[in-house]
């Protein structure tokens, strides 16, 4: 028998199994390593069900709710696993329909996931179809024109131990990589900004920007609703932030429906991602 329950830090003893079969490709090795995910200032915000069977972990879902101005409160589903001597065993269907219930009881009116394409079948069993494309979008920051405005202030912020009140949403940016990235910067340290634009009194946008070596760097811009007119000003800002650690080039994530302004305005590269956007109505 299967049990679904919240997860627990001592859950990480039996993941670390789940997660060299379900994440091999990141070479987990240390029950370290796997608490390290379920810590954080993002991860707080995250929800966290386990799969338990005869007293072992073998399963788990991570997920919370994020606000976005227009469709409203969007649940994400940000993984999935089940430890593949299980997988026949509908453990990740039960993992997904708990998950769902927590969403709905968070007053989430529909869910995303990312999906690789080998899982898309699962996805599809469960009710969840494709919605879209991800792509990745590059340039030099040499090429994006600059876009000056006296009126608009940037605001770096620094000591930064939580999310900011700010950024907790998704616009034009793809659901969850804002967190994702803030998460990069305060829990793993790496070398990057988190910025704020204001006109007088009003937020119109905000951004992070994170350098991978010392040619590559990725950014995340978005602006709240009624900001629209920003979007490209806060988009050229965050980039060229990137040229502060002398990046060669940086890109992001962005949706099919997003590839347009990014590319109506500088000669982005672009090149559609393997993962597979899945959506569920709750």
């Amino acid at each position: 028998m299967v049990t679904i329950r919240k997860g627990v830090m001592k859950d990480c003893k039996d993941l670390l199994t789940v997660y060299q079969g379900t994440h091999w490709a990141d070479g987990y090795k240390t029950v370290e390593q796997v608490k390290a995910v379920h810590r954080g200032v993002t991860f707080v915000k995250w929800g966290w069900l386990v799969a338990e069977m005869k007293g072992s972990i073998v399963g788990e879902a991570i997920f919370r709710v994020e606000k976005n101005p227009l469709a409203g409160r969007i649940g994400i589903i940000k993984d999935i696993g089940v430890d593949v001597r299980y997988q026949k065993r509908k453990i990740g269907t039960k993992l997904t329909k708990a998950t769902e219930k927590v969403l709905r009881e968070k007053r989430a009116v529909r869910v995303l996931a990312t999906s690789p394409p080998e899982a898309y079948n699962y996805w599809m069993k469960v009710k969840y179809f494709a919605r879209g494309k991800i792509f990745k979008v590059e340039i030099p920051p040499s090429k994006i024109p600059q876009k000056k405005s006296t009126k608009v202030k940037t605001n770096r912020l620094s000591d930064i131990t939580k999310i900011p009140k700010s950024m907790k949403f998704s616009h034009l940016a793809y659901p969850g990589a804002l967190a994702d990235m803030i998460s990069e910067i305060v829990d793993r340290g790496t070398k990057g900004q988190l910025l704020e634009y204001h006109e007088k009194d009003r937020l119109i946008g905000v951004g992070a920007v994170v350098v991978d070596d010392d040619k590559t760097a990725r950014f995340v811009a978005d602006v709240p609703k009624g900001c629209e007119d920003y979007s490209e000003l806060v988009i050229v800002r965050t980039a060229r932030a990137s040229s502060r650690w002398k990046a060669t080039s940086v890109s992001s994530i962005v949706s099919k429906d997003q590839l347009v302004l990014y590319t109506g305005f500088a000669p982005w590269s672009y090149v559609q991602e393997r993962e597979i956007p899945v959506t569920r109505l709750l």
